[in-house]
């Protein structure tokens, strides 16, 4: 059974740009909402959104959910609607770079991961094998929009090289 996933505009953007977005194909069945689309579209004009990403409706109790947490302050747009579409699919992984939505989501007991942890875990399956691909596309994602403390890069840097080894 393929893991349900829905990604917020952060990690579709982050790991474009690091040329590394065909990782999220590789890890299930990924969702997003109408908003996303739209949003990602506004910040990458040539965005176009790969067959294997499932744009998905919000039904209405869903989309009212999300219409609260917004009117509420507490999560934009993307966010918000992300997390109802995660919770109207049952899904098996949220994904956000941003932290608010990170914590919010994992208040209502969702699985939350971001762009870096999309590459840690492509290196611990085993679908980046070679230590130099997996540090190059780290070093891509360092220079994209996505900030990463250097203390988390290092410990990402770190994690990858034993993750190689533990594969080998």
């Amino acid at each position: 059974m393929k893991r349900l996933i829905v990604s917020n505009t952060g990690p579709l953007l982050h790991l474009s740009e690091a040329k590394a977005l065909d990782l999220l194909s590789l890890s299930g069945e990924v969702h997003i909402p109408k908003s996303v689309g739209v949003e990602i579209g506004k910040n990458d004009p040539v965005w176009t959104t790969p067959i294997w990403i499932h744009v998905t409706p919000l039904i209405t109790s869903r989309a009212s959910e999300a219409t609260a947490w917004k009117q509420a302050g507490w999560l934009d747009t993307g966010e918000a609607d992300t997390i109802a579409l995660a919770r109207q699919i049952n899904a098996d992984w949220i994904l956000t770079d941003d932290t608010a939505a990170r914590l919010f989501a994992q208040t209502l007991g969702l699985e939350v991961h971001g762009s870096l942890g999309i590459v840690l875990w492509a290196v611990a399956i085993g679908h980046i094998s070679r230590s130099e691909d997996a540090y190059a596309i780290l070093e891509r994602l360092g220079h994209s929009s996505l900030w990463i403390s250097p203390k988390v890069m290092a410990e990402a840097v770190e994690t990858v090289s034993v993750l190689i080894k533990q594969t080998k």
